[in-house]
């Protein structure tokens, strides 16, 4: 074999030799992952918190109506109601813990706090339900009565005060209590969600 021949095969024999034993080569990194801001986190935290509620919120506001005309019908949709509320009271329970606490300093006793909040409204349906299942439905005066009390548990959880008042404790949720749509929702009962803020317009270039 003639030297030059033989060379060039050495090399190309070297070179594939090279290939087999090279490793391959490691996937391209994924982009980092956008951090969120602490507002934002706070945002997030308190829309699960109120899209929690907003649910039971609906569903209490829809009341059956006082028909003491039919007062066993009307004794029997309460007692329904007030069934379906316990258990949609539950069901946020289960919403609220699954959002863990606050972004925030103290965030766990906050969060415990908006929780123990709405055990308290779960005990006061089921008190409004004992109240209405020991009404006789033969007295109007005692339906009539349940019905106020059914009516003084619903207003309550639509005036909000006991969340917002715990959510004030710190200033980044109480910010994002007044922007969440949820939350909006759950302050004023069949108001729209808020508008996304605006973006800003791109600056002018400069005239020459």
């Amino acid at each position: 074999m003639h030297p030059r021949t033989l060379t060039v095969a050495l090399l190309l024999a070297a070179l594939v030799v090279a290939g087999c034993n090279a490793a391959p080569s490691a996937p391209p990194a994924a982009p980092p992952t956008p951090t969120r801001t602490p507002q934002e986190q706070a945002i997030d935290w308190t829309e699960s918190v109120c899209g929690a509620l907003v649910p039971v919120m609906e569903y209490l506001t829809a009341a059956p109506p006082l028909d003491l005309n039919a007062r066993e019908a009307t004794r029997q949709a309460y007692l329904t109601y007030l069934t379906g509320g316990i258990a949609r009271t539950d069901q946020a329970r289960a919403a609220l813990a699954a959002a863990g606490p606050a972004p925030v300093p103290d965030g766990d006793v906050i969060a415990e706090l908006v929780r123990g909040e709405i055990a308290e409204l779960r005990t006061n349906l089921v008190d409004a339900r004992a109240l209405v299942e020991g009404t006789d439905a033969g007295s109007a005066v005692g339906l009539g009565r349940a019905a106020v009390g059914v009516s003084k548990v619903v207003e309550a959880l639509l005036n909000g005060a006991e969340v917002s008042r715990t959510l004030a404790r710190d200033p980044a949720l109480q910010l994002a209590y007044n922007q969440a749509p949820s939350c909006v929702r759950l302050s004023n009962p069949g108001a729209p969600p808020p508008l996304p803020p605006a973006e800003s317009p791109a600056p002018s270039p400069p005239t020459r």
